[in-house]
């Protein structure tokens, strides 16, 4: 702590320790018993203190205090505040001395200044009335003010904020305090009677009682909501497992949902409103085909359409239920832009419900710092203020959240536990049919066990795994992260394949493996039938211009004289891949025709955009083999998927991403030959330009040449 600081505190106390001494002696003795009691109620207030469902604490010990300001006076209103002060510093929270002497210099002070106010507008110790009210408030007010004063000199000071930003900050809940102890310390001043104590009394222990049901009824409120969020959460966990979308995604971005809510100080309800939607957020996905989440490289047109939807199949999952019709608001417009270009109805600023604008910058925080992408989380979150986010919000999660992931740990445990007991209770009713069943027999299971630390069958003797230890390793980790896992695994020795399901319930795993090998054999065979097909009917319907080739054939398309390459990696590369194709160009023996070379170039921007747009990176070579220029562009994507290749190639204006979709449809306009290959490792195009028919330089041209005045690309 600051010296300065220290100094400002023990002043505070000495200040505090003259008024003490000054105003004490003022008791009247006849009170002592009345005002020890009085302090005890009001120490109980205190350290039994209310918690809102907003997070607001606050206790009842200053209407007490004040209560005995106006009925006893000045004197045994500080002796009240001094006790209860004393007590619940020394014997319950059990701070350092100096805070404890910080508080009693506070409330001495405040007290005195409240007392001058009183003195000083003429009001009646022991007679407050209606007409008193006016005076009351000012009393109170000023207690409030040099208190709270007092104190927010040090959290200031602490917290190297502005003095007047803490104020305004505590504002919310000084004005609860503030009001509460107004209505129920006047109730308690006008019906004082000296002579007639009874009512008082009565009151006083009526209000005691009051604050501690309110308390217990608050406290009821909070936890129940605590279980009903804790539900939600593990709700989603199991749907994350579901999709392998990230565990805690859900349970994170609810949290800095609320706390973004509650720094706006947005009112209670819509608060709880932004939480549970942000909870809920990805549960549309749920209706949605899980290979889409489980898909390595990006999603076809048709995927992403269909991705899109999520969000209003969330919304309309949960709008009927009851208390959550805000929050399916919320989730429809979760995946809007602040600058109009996202999804499902295309939104912008304002338009966009804030509540979905909570959601959104909550859901990009979480995938930049969970996503593990690469760069600095805070420059890339930043990065999305004004176009994807709204900028205010942005500004808000860079000063309260920490862009550094917190351990699993903190988000994790709870549904961990709910989830093993869930799938403990289902695994048990479902464990002797699982066993007993001849359809997964049927569908080849080679096994079908349980391990707890052996693998056993269903009759509990010893099961021999296949792939022993990888299928350890698979156990072992469905085990620790409480996850299911599914997973191919082959036999180096045998060559087979086996279709592994993991699904853990408390310490034990369940497993089921499946000898996939003859499916997949079954379907490589059908798949070349099919491919086969598709060949004969592309090759045929492009008039011999577009030939779907095997990789192995592809090594006669590479020339013999390599004329240049280039990589493919970013969108400055697309120039570049022109560049050089342009220098090649010009430095060909050939009179190559200016709409030839536009054509080229036009060509080369198309395939290396297509590497961008459906892989991440790629080569692009250009060869010469005699007569036969070759430009040869690689990508290592996922491919094209084998159902969608007849549209890819021959559908104009068809494209599996969002973009004009005249892909091949141009690129066979502008060429002699395509030669495709695609799969799974990649899709390598070979676009063939004939040069036969075009003149050499310094030659006249040849007439009716087929291909005069057009060198494709």
């Amino acid at each position: 702590m600051p010296k300065l600081l220290q100094v400002y505190i023990y002043t505070v106390f000495a200040l505090g320790m003259t008024g003490l001494v000054l105003i004490i002696p003022g008791i009247e003795q006849r009170h002592l018993l009345e005002i020890a009691a009085l302090a005890a109620l009001a120490g109980l207030l205190e350290i039994y203190m209310v918690e809102l469902p907003n997070g607001t604490v606050f206790g009842g010990g200053s209407i007490i205090t004040f209560g005995v300001l106006f009925s006893y006076g000045v004197p045994e209103a500080l002796a009240v505040e001094v006790i209860t002060a004393l007590v619940i510093s020394i014997l319950v929270h059990k701070v350092e001395l100096k805070h404890v002497l910080f508080n009693v210099g506070q409330y001495t002070i405040s007290l005195a200044a409240a007392s001058l106010v009183l003195v000083r507008l003429e009001g009646v110790e022991g007679e407050f009335g209606w007409h008193e009210i006016p005076v009351g408030l000012a009393v109170i007010s000023t207690y409030f003010v040099v208190s709270l004063g007092l104190l927010f000199i040090i959290l200031a000071t602490l917290k190297k904020k502005n003095y007047f930003a803490v104020w305004r900050d505590s504002f919310k809940d000084i004005l609860i305090s503030y009001t509460v102890t107004i209505i129920f310390s006047f109730r308690l001043a006008m019906i004082y009677d000296q002579s007639n104590q009874t009512q008082f009394w009565v009151e006083t222990i009526f209000l005691f009682v009051f604050f501690f049901a309110l308390r217990h009824a608050f406290g009821m409120f909070i936890r129940l909501r605590k279980t009903y969020l804790r539900s939600l959460e593990s709700l989603m966990h199991l749907n994350e497992d579901k999709l392998s979308t990230g565990a805690g995604h859900a349970t994170r971005t609810g949290r800095l949902a609320r706390q973004i809510a509650e720094r706006l100080k947005l009112p209670q309800e819509e608060v709880d409103a932004i939480h549970y939607a942000a909870l809920l957020h990805d549960i549309g996905k749920g209706q949605i085909n899980s290979k889409i989440f489980q898909k390595k490289g990006p999603m076809t047109l048709e995927e992403e359409k269909e991705y899109r939807k999520h969000p209003e199949f969330g919304a309309e999952m949960i709008k009927d239920i009851s208390g959550l019709a805000k929050a399916a608001e919320y989730i429809r417009y979760h995946h809007e832009r602040w600058d109009g270009g996202g999804f499902p109805e295309g939104k912008k600023n304002e338009d966009i419900p804030l509540g979905a604008r909570i959601i959104a910058a909550a859901n990009e925080y979480d995938h930049i710092v969970y996503g593990k992408k690469g760069g600095d989380p805070a420059v890339l979150y930043q990065a999305l203020s004004s176009n994807v986010l709204d900028p205010k919000l942005v500004d808000i999660v860079r000063t309260i959240a920490d862009f550094l992931p917190a351990p699993e740990s903190e988000y994790l445990e709870s549904a961990i536990q709910e989830k093993r007991l869930l799938e403990n209770v289902m695994m048990t009713q479902a464990r002797t049919k699982f066993y007993e069943s001849a359809l997964l027999e049927k569908f080849g299971a080679a096994v079908i066990a349980t391990y707890d630390g052996t693998y056993r069958d269903g009759q509990g003797t010893i099961a021999s795994m296949p792939c022993q230890s990888q299928v350890d390793l698979l156990v072992r980790r469905a085990s620790e992260q409480q996850i299911r896992i599914r997973e191919y695994v082959e036999d180096p020795v045998s060559g087979k394949v086996y279709d592994i399901y993991c699904v853990p319930a408390g310490e034990q795993v369940h497993l089921m493996v499946f000898d996939v090998s003859n499916i997949l054999e079954y379907e490589k065979v059908q798949e070349e039938r099919i491919k086969k097909l598709y060949q004969d009917v592309i090759f045929s319907v492009t008039h011999g211009k577009l030939l779907l080739a095997e990789e192995a054939e592809l090594e006669s398309y590479y020339g013999v004289k390599l004329l240049g390459e280039a990589p493919i990696r970013s969108k400055s590369d697309i120039a570049k891949c022109r560049a050089l194709v342009q220098s090649i160009l010009d430095e060909l023996p050939y009179e190559v025709p200016q709409k030839t070379k536009y054509d080229i170039l036009l060509s080369t921007s198309e395939t290396a955009t297509n590497v961008l747009k459906h892989a991440t990176e790629g080569q692009l070579s250009v060869y010469i083999d005699k007569h036969m220029l070759r430009i040869i562009v690689k990508d290592g994507g996922s491919g094209i998927d084998l159902s969608e290749l007849p549209k890819t190639t021959l559908m104009a204006g068809y494209s599996t991403k969002l973009s004009m979709g005249h892909g091949f449809s141009l690129l066979l306009k502008l060429n002699d030959r395509i030669v495709l290959n695609t799969g799974p490792k990649g899709t390598t195009v070979v676009l063939e330009i004939g040069l036969s028919a075009v003149t050499r330089k310094g030659e006249a041209t040849e007439a009716n040449s087929p291909l005069q005045g057009r060198l494709v690309l």
